[in-house]
């Protein structure tokens, strides 16, 4: 199964679990899988009519997706290593 990295301040939402194995094909279903399994993390993903925010930078397999990919584009394999990186804030 795929693993999904998610970030440190996420941990509060994972049970502390950094790394999680979610069953998947591509990143909408990996993400999906995330959020029914973790749903106190669905509002750092999802905006409240249920789209995808846009300021996550996705990595699979250390490749940045592209923002105008659409995550049911971006395929898994068994092996897939997928990173969520937030938004970084401060100045």
């Amino acid at each position: 199964m795929p693993h999904l990295i998610v970030p440190a301040s996420w941990h509060n939402a994972t049970s502390g679990k950094a790394r999680l194995e979610l069953p998947a094909v591509n990143l909408r279903e990996l993400l999906d899988a995330f959020v029914r399994s973790h749903p106190k993390a669905g509002y750092r993903l999802y905006s409240p009519a249920g789209a995808l925010l846009h300021y996550h930078i996705f990595v699979v397999d250390g490749v940045q997706v592209p923002r105008t990919t659409p995550p049911d584009d971006v395929n898994l394999t068994h092996s897939s290593r997928v990173e969520i990186i937030p938004p970084l804030v401060g100045g």
